[in-house]
């Protein structure tokens, strides 16, 4: 065996064995310092399958300093995010971002308060243990899973256990410290980037009331789940049992006006009556009318319904989702 080959056979049988200790660890029913000591020993197997992935895939990069000592965990990061989302864009940036909050939590918040992060952290590095074992079977095609069959456990949740209960906003205030508070921002900041990239893969997980059955969730799930209309610092839409033609002007497909109108509720006149009660710079003028032009052009914010979907010449009345409150908000608070 040569001598490259020989590191990238140890970097990886000594990540198996770093994952495999997170895992036992975390899984254990009573044991002090958790999360301190699974995540060192998760992003440890991070770090040691990305020296052996640059060891493998990336010929022209050495895992080894001038001073003889190999990479940082953030810079084998790098290398490795810029040399797969190259080959397929966007493909790697939810788990590289996760790696970081894992991170981030470990430098900035573990040894630092000692508050309830549990939920938080246990979110993270679910994901990363299952973000580990699909990269392993892909890049090395080593099954880890059905090596010993170790698997993270939501131990102390209760189940069925959902992200959104824990990460929308009134969460932060059960916590004391800045720190902890911007760690906890930091995931929810981190959803709305991914899922304004359009990458729906997320960082964190929630588990079904079957551990054998996974809960996905989504950027756009989550965000959905955590953000409501009043307080929301994003648009954005999940629409489920919709089908759309691609004809800018077509309808929306089988659908009952009570079906309808649970989604675009809200009329022309419901929208100027919401801006006048809550925006003191509120007119109804060329400005505003510009918005309104602006807005009926997209399907999430406006649908212009006709009576007679078969009928060409049906009349129709314009209708606006909960989305366009979000956005006129935002822009009188920006004016």
């Amino acid at each position: 065996m040569s001598n490259r080959k020989m590191v990238m056979s140890n970097l990886v049988k000594n990540s198996i064995a770093a994952y495999y200790a997170a895992i036992e660890i975390h899984n254990k029913p009573n044991i002090s310092f958790r999360y301190e000591t699974v995540t060192l020993l998760l992003n440890n197997a991070w770090e040691l399958i990305l020296k052996a992935f640059i060891r493998k895939y990336i010929k022209t990069i050495s895992i080894f300093t001038k001073e003889k000592h190999t990479i940082t965990l953030k810079a084998a990061l790098e290398h490795v995010s810029n040399y797969i989302n190259s080959q397929k864009p966007k493909s790697f940036i939810a788990i590289k971002k996760n790696i970081e909050e894992i991170e981030n939590y470990r430098n900035k918040v573990a040894h630092y308060y000692n508050e309830q992060l549990d939920p938080y952290i246990f979110m993270l590095v679910a994901k990363s243990a299952i973000n580990y074992v699909e990269f392993i079977k892909k890049y090395f095609n080593k099954d880890v899973m059905n090596i010993d069959g170790l698997f993270i456990m939501p131990l102390g949740f209760k189940l069925p256990f959902k992200p959104e209960d824990f990460l929308s906003k009134k969460a932060v205030d059960y916590v004391s410290s800045k720190e902890s508070k911007n760690f906890i921002n930091n995931i929810v900041k981190t959803l709305h980037d991914l899922n304004d990239q359009g990458i729906e893969d997320s960082i964190v997980i929630g588990f079904d009331i079957y551990f054998e059955s996974i809960k996905k969730c989504t950027n756009s799930d989550i965000l959905a789940a955590i953000t409501k209309i009043e307080d929301a610092d994003v648009a954005f839409a999940k629409v489920t049992n919709i089908r759309l033609t691609t004809d800018p002007s077509a309808q929306v497909l089988g659908m009952s006006d009570e079906e309808f109108r649970k989604t675009w509720k809200h009329t022309y006149q419901d929208i100027v009556n919401y801006c006048r009660k809550n925006f003191e710079k509120f007119k109804q003028n060329n400005e505003f009318n510009k918005l309104i032009k602006n807005i009926k052009t997209d399907i999430k914010y406006a649908y212009n319904r006709k009576l007679d979907s078969k009928n060409p010449k049906s009349p129709s009345k314009m209708f606006y989702t909960d989305l366009t409150l979000v956005k006129i908000r935002e822009f009188y608070e920006n004016a």
